[in-house]
């Protein structure tokens, strides 16, 4: 494999660890095999070699962090990465395109990232409500699973910005801007009425949905 291929391929793995750990405190093969579409088998093997190189450390039975050297790679990855999504979103795509296009765009030059960072009015944070490294800034609202029953609140963006989670949250009409009130909590997640309909929100899905109260 060459170089670009190799460099390309650990990038992809270690923002994933770094989004995961945004949300879950830690990055587990079942969630990485869903966001890159890998079976867990190469997951597993991947890991192990980025575990060799010194980029990730595995906690055992738990999953895996970054170590801080692959922090520092990811740092700037993600940077660019949420910088250009403020870029696509004055363009007009949605959350899931902007995010799915950000990708390609994130090993552009630093130099041309920062002007674009500029021309969109140097943002604290991407249009999914999530930090932007090296800007003083928190995530735009609170995980959707920490509201109780009978709270009203506004979806506000998508921590982690995690593409099988966005998918699911706005396949259940959790979408941006969308008012959402908390019937129950459940032993696995929450019980929502949204849109005029009640459905149910898996634990994992309402941690990544970023939400602030109407009250």
């Amino acid at each position: 494999m060459g170089r670009y291929a190799r460099s390309v391929a650990v990038d992809d793995y270690l923002v994933t660890i770094y989004r995961l750990e945004e949300v879950f405190g830690i990055a587990r093969t079942g969630d990485i095999s869903r966001e890159l579409g890998v079976r867990p088998a190469t997951v597993s093997k991947v890991l192990r070699r980025l575990a060799s190189e010194g980029y990730v450390v595995w906690s055992r039975f738990r999953g895996f962090k970054l170590s801080g050297r692959g922090r520092e790679v990811v740092k700037s990855l993600i940077r660019r990465h949420r910088i250009c999504e403020a870029f696509l979103a004055e363009l007009g795509f949605d959350v899931l395109e902007l995010h799915e296009y950000a990708h390609y765009m994130e090993h552009l030059p630093q130099q041309i990232v920062e002007s674009i960072y500029r021309y969109v009015g140097s943002p604290k944070m991407c249009p999914h409500g999530n930090p932007i490294p090296g800007e003083e800034a928190l995530p735009a609202g609170r995980p959707l699973s920490e509201f109780g029953a009978g709270d009203s609140v506004r979806v506000v963006g998508y921590r982690g910005e995690l593409s099988a989670y966005m998918r699911r949250a706005v396949s259940l009409g959790l979408s941006k801007g969308v008012e959402v009130t908390v019937l129950s909590k459940l032993r696995n997640g929450l019980e929502v009425r949204v849109g005029g309909r009640v459905e149910r929100v898996d634990l994992k899905t309402a941690m990544t949905v970023l939400a602030q109260s109407l009250s």
